[in-house]
């Protein structure tokens, strides 16, 4: 069994690109940080990067409406208008979220943008970068991670369920390559 190598799993597959000017950031919704999820991507808005706001997700267990409601609704607390939002509320898994948010962005007349920003759970930067490469290879992506909980760049592999999580994560991307799920980002 090969040595656990935490710093070249957090470059392999928790993505985290400089801040730079996009025409939209897409945030994958959750039940799990909500909280966080919203505070960067708030930022992202408040501050200037981006003019609109993506967020992704369906019904979940944990919480009453759908995961992009309530991070859609964390993030008008936050001070984004609703204008700037752009909600799909049927996902529920990574492929539907990009799938399902492809006519609602052709509506908003977004299919032409040249560079989005991924703002997702930490451990999950890539695959969220490869799945929207296979549905929609035109942008450049960038990644925004969301830490939560024990799952930190730099300490995730000192907590066990933290250490699950990432490496389950890990594991996905070939069998999703196989599968056809998820396309390499060239």
């Amino acid at each position: 069994m090969a040595a656990l190598d935490p710093s070249g799993i957090e470059r392999g597959h928790c993505l985290c690109h400089p801040r730079e000017a996009a025409d939209l950031a897409f945030v994958f919704g959750n039940r799990i940080a909500v909280p966080e999820m919203a505070a960067a991507a708030a930022s992202l808005f408040l501050e200037g990067f981006v003019p609109r706001i993506l967020v992704s997700g369906g019904a979940t267990p944990g919480g009453a409406g759908t995961e992009a409601e309530a991070i859609a609704e964390a993030l008008v607390t936050l001070g984004v208008p609703r204008e700037a939002l752009l909600l799909e509320c049927a996902a529920t898994h990574t492929g539907e979220n990009v799938t399902l948010s492809l006519p609602i962005l052709a509506e908003a007349g977004l299919l032409n943008s040249k560079k989005i920003i991924c703002v997702g759970l930490f451990c999950t930067g890539r695959r969220y970068a490869m799945t929207l490469h296979r549905h929609w290879p035109e942008p450049r992506k960038l990644c925004l991670p969301v830490e939560y909980g024990p799952v930190r760049r730099g300490a995730w592999h000192l907590h066990p369920r933290a250490r699950e999580r990432v490496l389950g994560e890990v594991a996905k991307v070939p069998a999703y390559l196989a599968a056809g799920f998820i396309a390499e980002i060239v």
